[in-house]
């Protein structure tokens, strides 16, 4: 079925699930929760079985040693599964050591959680894990995860990337998924739709102090304007930064990407209107839209008023300017700055897209075509307890099992308002934060965005991550752009293959490209700016970017006509 931008999926949330099916003979709560030690699904054996969970994910640290204590999470999960976990999750090169065990034939781990694509191809190929439909048809014939509680858009992307369905992804989310929970609040539904961290917001206390409004901020000539304007004053006796920038992120780019990303750079692209696809609908870099280069002018023409000391292309991180409050005006990754955490004072607004001096229409690119997730876990075709994993598969995707990973237990680490919405409280946000030590929060292998979005009662708070300030910086850009479907500009991962003529040529025209970007920045008048801009894009040519964009732009044309889009350049 061909699906437009605008869905009509998205209609009230409320407590999710089609999982009901995994809750046997145990006594539950009012909720359906059980409580801690209940099992909805007991073991067949009641001695718990160990088994080994790998992952990649160097960041993820679960709970170790594991709990069976009934009033923990883990020990909850054990007395509905059977089943105890040693995590092996190595500090740095976690693939190659897993690619070793492959290599010398060990024995592998239970389970394994991993990102890496090579290795999971590894896996798929040797024959080494279980596909996930016929696994669960011979261990677990009535599992819910068989009978549409699984998103189908996502099952198809799994076997498009990998030729059958091998893993369980983590932070689902895609159209089919909030056709099964749809979401709560229009908090979510927007969240769905337009969020992404790449954003420009403004401190609203240096806005009341200068005397701006929102009004005063939606165009290029004005935030120019307003960012002369505060500029001299002071915070608590410190000077105003009229503008932060990402620091030596700031003009990350992807060469022979399918659009901008979260950087400085990319987030001026899509409010000037840039867009990796001409208006006869041909592919090209992004770094070729005119509308790029208006972006760079914009950083150039701050650079040279003073509105943003050069130190900051250099520089690691925002995060401490932008929580001192001394900060008007950030663009970039708004994820990096800590703008939501509790111990900072200053307010932030986006008022939408800053309308560049040519007039061209800020774009907001999106995919319709489901994605695969982040974390992908696989079952290990070696494992001695592929009944118990199924029952673990089982739980950890039941509402139940949800609840207790994101949540914990009812009446302490959550509670359900008159609509049966989950709200948070005070201690469960801390057991969150708290994950490695509680367990809450902590498996997020099986973190479900559209679940999560379904059962949770939007926040009314503006501090956290998802707080009402946080959603109305990440959203406000895409709901106030043309939007469009990047789904045939990404190409697979293996299009260009890796070490190749043109693989190489991507690496070093990504160093070239960002360094001239720098060096126009830093251009001391509109003359050499517009040499050194010729210039880049004359040499980016000889390195090999048109080939790029040719062998790029036939394959783009193939992924329309399966996908069954056309798309054509918004401006230029």
């Amino acid at each position: 079925m061909k699906r437009t931008l605008k869905t009509s999926l998205l209609v009230s949330l409320t407590l999710m699930l089609i999982v009901a099916g995994c809750s046997g003979n145990g006594k539950q709560n009012e909720s359906g929760n059980n409580k801690p030690g209940e099992s909805s699904a007991p073991a067949n054996d009641s001695t718990p079985v160990q088994l080994t969970w790998f992952s990649d994910v160097n960041g993820w640290n679960p709970p170790s040693p594991w709990s069976t204590d009934p009033a923990t999470v883990e020990g909850t999960i054990t007395a509905n599964t059977g089943l105890t976990f040693e995590f092996d999750v190595p500090a740095q090169d976690g693939a190659t050591k897993l690619s070793l065990m492959l290599v010398s034939n060990k024995e592998l781990p239970d389970v394994m959680t991993i990102t890496d694509d090579a290795l999971m191809k590894k896996l798929i190929s040797g024959d080494k894990v279980w596909n996930l439909e016929e696994f669960l048809k011979q261990y677990s014939s009535d599992s819910p995860l068989l009978k549409g509680a699984f998103p189908e858009d996502i099952k198809t992307a799994l076997i498009e990337r990998d030729g059958g369905w091998y893993a369980f992804p983590s932070h689902m989310d895609s159209q089919d998924a909030r056709e099964i929970y749809p979401p709560s609040s229009d908090f979510y539904a927007d969240a769905f739709e337009f969020r992404d961290n790449g954003s420009i917001m403004f401190n609203e206390q240096i806005m009341k102090q200068a005397g701006l409004t929102v009004d005063d901020l939606k165009t290029e000539a004005g935030v120019l304007a307003a960012m002369e304007k505060v500029k001299g004053l002071k915070v608590d006796g410190a000077p105003v930064i009229p503008l932060r920038i990402d620091g030596k992120d700031y003009n990350r780019i992807s060469v022979g990407g399918n659009g901008h990303g979260g950087s400085t750079l990319g987030v001026l692209q899509r409010m000037f209107g840039a867009m990796a696809v001409d208006k006869e609908g041909n592919y090209r870099d992004v770094i070729l839209a005119p509308e790029t280069k208006d972006a760079i002018r914009f950083l150039n023409t701050a650079s040279k008023a003073g509105y943003f000391d050069t130190s900051q292309m250099t520089t690691d991180s925002p995060k401490e300017a932008v929580k001192s409050g001394t900060v008007f005006a950030f663009i970039g990754n708004s994820a990096s700055t800590g703008f939501t955490e509790e111990d900072t004072s200053s307010t932030w607004i986006t008022p939408g897209p800053m309308i560049s001096s040519n007039g061209a229409k800020p774009v907001h690119g999106k995919s319709l075509k489901a994605g695969t997730g982040w974390m992908q876990t696989f079952i290990s075709k070696s494992t001695a307890n592929p009944e118990r994993l199924a029952k673990f598969l089982d739980y950890m995707t039941s509402n139940d099992g949800l609840l207790l990973n994101y949540y914990g237990f009812e009446g302490d680490g959550y509670n359900f308002d008159e609509n049966k919405l989950v709200v948070q409280t005070e201690a469960g946000l801390q057991q969150a934060a708290d994950f490695a030590k509680t367990g809450v929060f902590a498996f997020w292998p099986f973190h479900h965005v559209a679940w999560h979005d379904h059962v949770t009662a939007a926040p009314t708070d503006i501090r956290g991550a998802d707080s009402t300030m946080a959603i109305q910086v990440q959203t406000t850009l895409g709901k106030s752009s043309e939007v469009y479907d990047t789904s045939a500009l990404a190409m697979p991962s293996d299009f260009i293959a890796a070490g190749s003529e043109l693989d190489q040529a991507k690496v070093e025209l990504k160093t070239y490209l960002e360094s001239q970007i720098s060096k126009l920045v830093l251009s001391k008048d509109d003359a050499s700016f517009n040499k050194a801009y010729d210039e880049m894009i004359a040499q980016a040519k000889k390195m090999g970017l048109d080939e790029i964009n040719a062998k790029i732009n036939e394959q783009f044309h193939k992924q329309e006509e399966t996908y069954g889009t056309v798309l054509k350049g918004i401006n230029s």
